[in-house]
């Protein structure tokens, strides 16, 4: 979404014409992520493939399941980049799951603490293709980032509204449960970093807390072996401190 689609927006409603400095000012930067079906090569942009890191990274274990290699953002790669993101780096982004091979009744569930863990690389040159030690890479595609705007999708992003939110929320056509990234409005991405988090099927607002921002937002996809919550969305949330001091070690999730 970009200034002009916000002003077409409001336009399109006379009640959100008539509240336009109240919608104008939900505005937040976000990161439209586009996954194209060329293959990644070295420190690009990506979901999947092997993982960039530098030759003595130890690969990121836990009790009952394994780590899988989730994807990395190369920030110099960001067009008309926000500002609270890295200009340089790259963030490479980890996620857990269970083992197939596993003895344990022990079950990995997005909300548990490390469920995501991300390294930030200030310097690119001496990182190295790392594959997964379990063998279960998947075929790394090349992502494109952008800058733009994000307004809320959801009323229950959108306390204190002086008008019917539903409004609002109808407009964007958000609503149903797990209708997959075609059915999402161009103007709005399906997959993103900062901005408001998204979802299907959700009734709250995800946000751990009002020191807390959205970091990343991904949809499910068969390509990449992701299915959150039954085909629904992952979303990664940061203190917005650590996000400006460029400390990604505490993330939080939430799935839907």
């Amino acid at each position: 979404m970009n200034a002009q689609d916000i002003d077409t927006l409001i336009a399109s409603h006379p009640i959100l014409s008539e509240h336009a400095d109240f919608v104008r000012g939900l505005v937040r930067p976000s990161v439209r992520i586009t996954i194209s079906q060329d293959a990644a090569a070295g420190v690009q942009s990506k979901f999947g493939g092997p993982a960039m890191v530098p030759a003595d990274f130890e690969w990121p274990e836990h009790d009952v399941g394994l780590y899988y290699f989730l994807g990395q953002i190369n920030f110099a790669e960001i067009e008309n980049r926000p500002d609270s993101l890295p200009a340089t780096g790259l963030l490479a982004l980890f996620n857990a799951d269970y083992d197939p091979k596993s003895e344990s009744d022990e079950e990995v569930f997005w909300g548990d603490e490390g469920y995501l863990k991300a390294w930030y690389f200030e310097g690119v040159d001496t990182l190295r293709p790392m594959a997964a030690p379990h063998g279960r890479d998947v075929q790394g595609k090349r992502l494109t980032l952008v800058g733009e705007l994000d307004i809320p999708r959801h009323q229950d992003m959108l306390k204190g509204c002086p008008f019917d939110s539903e409004i609002l929320e109808d407009l964007l056509d958000v609503e149903g449960e797990c209708p997959g990234p075609s059915a999402t409005v161009d103007m709005l991405a399906t997959d993103y970093l900062l901005g408001y988090p998204s979802y299907y099927s959700l009734g709250y607002n995800p946000t751990p807390g009002p020191e807390w921002v959205s970091l990343l937002t991904v949809d499910s996809y068969e390509q990449f072996n992701w299915c959150w919550q039954d085909g629904a969305k992952l979303m990664v949330f940061i203190e917005q401190e650590k996000l400006l001091a460029r400390d990604f070690s505490n993330l939080m999730c939430d799935a839907g």
